[in-house]
C-alpha cells in the first residue's frame, strides 16, 4: 500500500483501485475481478475472475479466491498515513511505549482496577480443512504463515530440536521434530513483537542452543509486520535478551542474522521496511519511511551486538530509488569476510578483501526488474556451496510483475565459479558467461521445470535453499503455478534438484522434479500450502525436509516415488507429457502436517452467532480460508481462499455469509455444511464499477425484523433484502461447486442510488457529498438492534455518515434502495480527522449517538488530533458534535472500537493489545491480563452473554468474560 511510494510490490493488474483518490494499484495473481459486465457468468468464466487461476472447478486443485498479500499493503499504507504519504518512525516508537506504559500501569492498579478475569485462549490449536474443502480432496491442518525455520545440528529420531518463527505468532519450539505429532511449545512471551522475520543457530555453538531472532516479518506483504530488533537466548530458548545495539532495527523488519563462523562477535543484519498496524477491513497500515535515520539496508556489529553500522544500503546503489531493503544475506563458505547481499530490485551484491577493497559490487543482474514498470520489487535469492574447491552461488530470481508479457519468468541460476572478480561476474550491465540460466520457457527443454516458478509473487514467495555438504541438491520455493495442477506438473510451488540443477540423463534429463504433493493417493495426495517462504533439511538427511508456508509446516518422509504414469491420463500434448513425466518422477511418498497445537493463524475478523454467542463464532484468515469455533479449541474451515469478514442471520443463524478478498461474498442456507456456499456477488460487477478495499466492510443486519438484509461497502453502501437471493435460485445455480451460473447470482443494490448501481448519489465518496474527503472506499458499516432505520458508514478519508431509513424500499425493482438518504456528520464540526475510521458503536438508547475511532497518528493531523470521539448529531437543527475521548490513551492509532451496552464500558484495540475505558472515566487501561502483545485487528462483542472476542493477526482468537 502505497501511492507511488512502491511499498508493498504489486503484480498482474488492478482494475478496480481501492482508493478513487489515488492512482490504482496493480493487483497480484490473485487479483481483481476483470471486468465489469452485468450479463450473468457461466461457471468457468466466474471461475476465472473469482481465482483468475483459470481452472474448472475448486476441487480439482482450484485456485482460491485470495488477493496478493501485496494488494493489500498499498491499501494499508494510505490508510495508516492518510492524509500525508509517509509516517516518521517516532510515531510508531511512541506508539509502542504508549501502550507498553498503560498496560504497567493497568497491572500496578495505577489506573484503577482491572476486570477480575483474564482473557482465554480459544486456539484454534487445530485448524482443519475438512477434505471436501481441501486443495486436493485431502484434509488439512494448518497454522499461520512461517516465515523462519530453524534446525539443531543433529536431528534423530530421539532429539530434534526444531524452531519455528510465525510471522504474527511468535517463536515455537518442539524437541521432536521427527515425531509423529510434535509437542509445541511458544518461547517468545518476553517478546516486544510476535512479528518474525529470522532464528538464526550460531554456528560456533555446537549444541544449537545459542540462537538469534531477528524481529519483524521481511516479506513485503501488506501483513508483514515491522519488528522491535533482535533477541538473543544462550539456552535454546528459555529466556532471552534485546541486543542493545539492535535499535536499528527497531520498527523496521530483519530479513537475516548472519553470524560468521570463525568469529561469533561479528553479526550481518539485512533490514527491510515492515508494516504497523491494520484493521479487520482494510487497514490503517503503515510503513515506516526509508530516510528516516535508519536506513534499510545490511548492518554489521564487530562486538557481538553491542553496536552496529550501516555497512551496505540499496539507496546508495540508485539514489533517489525505493527498495524494500535487503533481503538475504549470506557469506561466503570458503571465506567468510566475503559478504553477500541482495536487495528489492537491485539485484546481488558482494564485498570482497580481494576485489577492490571490499567495495560492494554487482555480481547478479536481476532479470525480473523493470525500470519502466518501476518495479521495486524484484526479489533475487541466493544459496551458497562448495564444489570442486569453488563457491557455488544458486539464485532464483523474479520480478514482481511475474511473467510475460510485462518481464522474463522468474528464472533459477547458478554459477560454479563465484571465486572471480566482480567484473566477471557482471560485464556491461548483464550476467557474464560463468552464469547458468537453469530455466527455459520452452516446454520441450529440461529448464522448464522451474521456468516462472512463482508467478507474479516473487517479491513474496521466493526462497532457494542447498543443505551444507550436499552442493548438487537444491530446493526452489515459489507460488502455485495453478494453470499447470495436475496437467503439466503438480503446480510445481517447491521444486528439488539432485544434480545441481543439470539435466540428468538417467532419469529422462530431469531437472528439478515437483514436491507439491505427495504419493499417498493418486486422486487425493496430501499437498502443501501454494504460497511458500522457507526450508529446511535435516542435518544429518537431505532427503527429509521441513517447509514453511502461508499454510504453516510440512515435513517429508524422505523417501520419493515415480508416479510420472499419471501424466498419460492428464490430455497433455507430448512436450507437456514429456515435462509432467521428469517433474512427477521423485515426489514425496508422504507429505505431514506438523501444524497440530500451532496456534498461529491471522485472524482479520469474527464474527458471533446470536443464539450460540458462546460455542460459535466465524474467524476469516489471511490465505486460510474461513473458520469455525464450535466450543473447543478444534476449529473447522468453513470455506477457502483469503477470509475477510462474515456473519450470521439475526434471526435464523443457519443462514451465514462469508467474504474472500475483495468484493465476493458467499452465503449458506445451509449451516455448517461446507458445500451449501452460494456466490451472490456479480451485482457488484454492474457497470459502472466501484472501486473497492481488499476486505471490504460487510454485516448482517442485527434487527429481528430485517434479519435477511446485508450491507456491503465499496465507494457506498449495497444492500440485499433477502440474503442475496432467493435460497432455491441460488441453491441451483449459484453454488460455488455444483452450480451451473446460467443466472446473475446476486441482487445487491446501492443505497441512494437511482438506478441500483454505481451512481454519485450512492457513491458516498464522490463530490455529491462535498468536495472535503472525497475518494477512498468504505471502510465501516454499522447498524443497531435498537431499530431497523438506523445505519452509520464511515469511509477511509474520514467522511462519516448516518441515515435515517436504510430499511427503505422504493417502489421500482430496479432501484429499490433509492429512497434511502444519508447526512454527512464529519463536515459537520471543524475538529473530526481525516483519517482512517475504524470503527463505530451506535448508542441503543439514542440512535442519533455514538462512539467513532480512527487510525493514523494525531501527529499527521496536528489541527484535529485523537483517536475516539464521543459523536453526537441533532437532527433538528442539523448540527453534530464531536467530543475526543482519548484522555490518557495517546497517539496511538485504534484498529477496532466496540461497546458493552450493559456497563457503558468502550474497549479499544490496536497494534499492541486492546484498552478499556470504564463508564465515567477519562483513563484508559488494559482490561485484563491474558493476551499478549499482539495485533488486533478486529473485536466483536456480545454484551448478553457478557463475552469480548478478539481476533489476533498470529495468535488465534481470544475471549474475556465481561462483568
Amino acid at each position: 500500500m502505497n501511492t507511488r511510494i512502491s511499498l508493498l510490490a504489486v503484480t498482474a493488474l488492478v482494475i478496480f483501485s481501492s482508493l478513487g483518490s489515488y492512482a490504482a494499484p496493480k493487483a497480484s495473481k490473485k487479483s481483481s475481478p476483470a471486468s465489469a459486465a452485468s450479463q450473468p457468468l457461466s461457471q468457468a468464466r466466474r471461475l476465472r475472475l473469482l481465482r483468475t487461476e483459470s481452472l474448472p472447478a475448486r476441487l480439482k486443485d482450484g485456485g482460491e479466491p485470495e488477493g496478493g498479500p501485496n494488494a493489500l499493503a498499498l491499501e494499508k499504507f494510505r490508510n495508516r498515513a492518510y492524509p500525508g504519504t509517509d509516517i516518521p518512525m517516532a510515531l510508531t516508537q511512541a506508539a509502542r511505549q504508549s501502550m507498553a506504559h498503560v498496560h504497567a500501569e493497568s497491572m500496578a492498579g495505577i489506573r484503577g482496577p482491572v476486570l477480575g478475569t483474564s482473557w482465554t485462549a480459544l486456539g484454534p490449536t487445530t485448524a482443519q480443512y475438512p477434505a471436501v474443502l481441501g486443495r486436493t480432496g485431502a484434509a488439512y491442518i494448518a497454522s499461520g504463515r512461517i516465515s523462519a525455520l530453524a534446525i539443531s545440528p543433529v536431528c534423530t529420531t530421539t532429539l530434534c530440536r526444531l524452531y519455528v518463527g510465525a510471522a504474527g505468532g511468535g517463536v515455537w519450539r518442539t524437541d521432536k521434530a521427527l515425531a509423529s505429532a510434535p509437542v509445541w511449545t511458544p518461547i517468545s512471551s518476553t517478546f516486544l513483537t510476535n512479528a518474525i522475520g529470522s532464528i538464526t543457530l550460531d554456528p560456533s555453538d555446537s549444541t544449537g542452543n545459542t540462537i538469534y531472532v531477528g524481529t519483524g516479518e521481511p516479506n513485503a506483504s501488506a501483513d508483514s509486520s515491522a519488528g522491535q530488533g533482535i533477541y538473543k537466548s544462550i539456552d535454546g530458548g528459555n529466556t532471552w535478551t534485546l541486543l542493545a545495539g539492535s535499535q536499528f532495527a527497531v520498527n523496521r523488519s530483519i530479513s537475516n542474522v548472519v553470524i560468521d563462523p570463525t568469529n561469533k562477535n561479528s553479526i550481518y543484519v539485512g533490514t527491510t521496511r515492515g508494516i504497523r498496524g491494520f484493521s479487520a477491513v482494510i487497514g490503517g497500515g503503515e510503513v515506516n519511511p526509508p530516510s528516516a535515520g535508519q536506513p534499510v539496508g545490511l548492518y554489521h556489529s564487530a562486538d557481538g551486538g553491542v553496536t552496529f553500522t550501516a555497512l551496505w544500503l540499496p539507496a546508495s546503489v540508485t539514489p533517489g530509488a525505493f527498495s524494500q531493503g535487503v533481503d538475504a544475506v549470506a557469506l561466503d563458505p570458503t571465506d567468510p569476510k566475503t559478504v553477500y547481499a541482495s536487495a528489492f530490485g537491485v539485484g546481488v551484491y558482494r564485498s570482497s578483501p580481494t576485489d577492490k577493497a571490499g567495495a560492494f559490487q554487482k555480481v547478479f543482474v536481476s532479470l525480473g526488474y523493470n525500470v519502466s514498470a518501476e518495479d521495486y520489487y524484484s526479489r533475487s535469492v541466493i544459496a551458497l556451496t562448495t564444489k570442486n574447491g569453488h563457491t557455488r552461488m544458486y539464485v532464483g530470481d523474479g520480478g514482481g510483475n511475474g511473467g510475460p508479457p510485462n518481464q522474463a519468468g522468474a528464472s533459477v541460476w547458478r554459477n560454479d565459479n563465484m571465486n572471480q572478480p566482480a567484473s566477471v561476474l557482471v560485464v556491461a550491465g548483464a550476467n557474464g558467461a560463468s552464469w547458468k540460466n537453469l530455466s527455459s520457457p520452452n516446454l520441450a527443454d529440461p529448464g522448464y521445470a522451474t521456468y516462472n516458478y512463482c508467478t507474479g509473487q516473487c517479491w513474496y514467495d521466493n526462497a532457494i535453499f542447498t543443505p551444507a555438504g550436499f552442493p548438487d541438491t537444491v530446493f526452489v520455493l515459489g507460488s502455485f503455478v495453478y494453470p499447470e495442477a495436475r496437467g503439466i506438473s503438480n503446480a510445481r510451488t517447491v521444486l528439488r534438484s539432485t544434480t545441481g540443477g543439470d539435466p540428468d540423463p538417467a532419469h529422462n534429463n530431469r531437472t528439478f522434479t515437483d514436491l507439491t504433493f505427495d504419493a499417498t493417493s493418486p486422486t487425493k495426495p496430501n499437498s502443501i500450502h501454494p504460497d511458500q517462504h522457507v526450508l529446511v533439511t535435516n542435518p544429518g538427511d537431505p532427503t527429509v525436509w521441513f517447509n514453511g508456508s502461508d499454510g504453516g509446516l510440512m515435513r517429508s518422509s524422505g523417501a520419493y516415488a515415480d508416479v510420472s504414469s499419471a501424466c498419460a491420463t492428464r490430455g497433455l500434448t507430448t512436450d507437456g507429457t514429456t515435462a509432467c513425466q521428469r517433474l512427477l518422477s521423485a515426489v514425496p511418498t508422504v507429505l505431514t502436517s506438523l501444524n497440530t497445537g500451532l496456534n498461529t493463524l491471522q485472524f482479520q475478523s469474527l464474527s458471533i452467532n446470536p443464539k450460540k454467542p458462546t460455542t460459535e463464532l466465524m474467524g476469516g484468515t489471511q490465505d486460510n480460508g474461513t473458520f469455525r469455533y464450535q466450543g473447543t479449541k478444534i476449529w473447522p474451515q468453513v470455506i477457502g481462499g483469503d477470509g475477510g469478514q462474515s456473519g450470521f442471520n439475526a434471526t435464523n443463524p443457519t443462514i451465514r455469509f462469508h467474504t474472500y478478498y475483495g468484493p465476493q461474498v458467499d452465503v449458506n442456507f445451509r449451516g455448517v455444511n461446507p458445500l451449501g456456499w452460494d456466490w451472490i456477488s456479480d451485482s457488484f460487477r454492474a457497470a459502472p464499477a466501484e472501486a473497492w478495499s481488499f476486505y471490504i466492510p460487510a454485516i448482517s443486519d442485527p434487527t429481528v425484523a430485517k434479519a435477511n438484509s446485508m450491507f456491503a461497502g465499496l465507494q457506498g453502501i449495497w444492500r440485499t433484502t433477502d440474503n442475496g437471493g432467493v435460497q432455491s435460485s441460488l441453491d441451483l445455480h449459484c453454488n460455488e461447486f455444483t452450480g451451473d451460473f446460467a443466472i446473475s447470482c446476486g441482487d445487491w443494490v446501492e443505497l441512494a442510488s437511482p438506478t441500483g448501481v454505481s451512481d454519485p448519489h450512492g457513491n458516498l465518496t464522490s463530490t455529491f457529498y462535498g468536495s472535503t474527503k472525497s475518494g477512498g472506499v468504505m471502510a465501516n458499516i454499522t447498524r443497531t438492534p435498537a431499530d431497523t432505520s438506523t445505519l452509520w458508514g464511515a469511509t477511509t478519508t474520514g467522511r462519516v455518515f448516518i441515515s435515517h431509513n436504510a430499511d427503505s424500499v422504493s417502489s421500482s425493482p430496479s432501484a429499490n434502495g433509492s429512497s434511502v438518504t444519508f447526512t454527512r456528520l464529519d463536515s459537520l464540526a471543524t475538529n473530526a480527522p481525516q483519517r482512517f475510521v475504524s470503527g463505530i458503536a451506535i448508542d441503543p438508547k439514542n440512535t442519533n449517538h455514538a462512539w467513532v475511532s480512527y487510525s493514523g497518528y494525531s501527529a499527521v493531523t496536528p489541527t484535529t488530533p485523537g483517536h475516539i470521539f464521543d459523536v453526537t448529531y441533532n437532527p433538528v437543527n442539523g448540527t453534530a458534535t464531536w467530543t475526543k475521548i482519548d484522555g490518557s490513551l495517546g497517539d496511538i492509532p485504534v484498529t477496532a472500537l466496540v461497546r458493552d451496552d450493559k456497563t457503558g464500558d468502550l474497549y479499544s484495540a490496536n497494534d499492541f493489545g486492546v484498552l478499556r475505558l470504564a463508564m465515567g472515566s477519562t483513563v484508559w487501561q488494559s482490561p485484563a491480563t491474558g493476551l499478549p502483545s499482539v495485533e488486533v485487528p478486529s473485536l466483536v462483542i456480545s454484551p448478553t452473554a457478557r463475552l469480548l472476542y478478539a481476533a489476533t493477526h498470529g495468535r488465534g482468537a481470544y475471549s474475556l468474560t465481561l462483568p
